[in-house]
């Protein structure tokens, strides 16, 4: 009875072995059927023709002037001034109101300090006689 038992165990091990020897194989097959397809000529000219269509293809620009070497230069040359006075101002703002928001709420502050009614004095009225 003992040895039923090895021989079944035996048999099922080899069935599962045989199984996976096969979906390996399968798995091999498939990998290698896909990347021939992926790398075909046909496949590679359907896939540059969809690019160049989404691309614009052959269509038509128009011409464009292009900016002198001057005008570029001076262009560059107010970006970099403006950047640094963007970055002195932030740094006056966070020393002066600690944020920008600080800066904004002493703005509105201000803005609603003039709006309201300041208290009038009130008018003498001659007395009626």
């Amino acid at each position: 009875m003992h040895l039923q038992i090895d021989d079944e165990i035996r048999q099922v091990e080899t069935r599962i072995s045989g199984v996976r020897t096969g979906l390996r194989l399968d798995a091999k097959q498939a990998s290698h059927k896909t990347l021939d397809g992926l790398a075909s000529p046909v496949t590679l000219a359907v896939a540059l023709a969809l690019g160049f269509a989404a691309g614009g293809g052959l269509r038509r620009k128009p011409v464009e002037r292009r900016r002198g070497y001057q005008e570029t230069r001076k262009a560059a040359a107010a970006s970099g001034v403006a950047g640094l006075l963007m970055t002195g101002a932030m740094w006056f703002i966070r020393a002066q109101f600690g944020s920008p928001v600080g800066l904004a709420q002493a703005i509105l502050a201000k803005v609603n300090q003039r709006r309201s009614p300041s208290e009038y004095p009130a008018r003498e009225f001659p007395p009626r006689v």
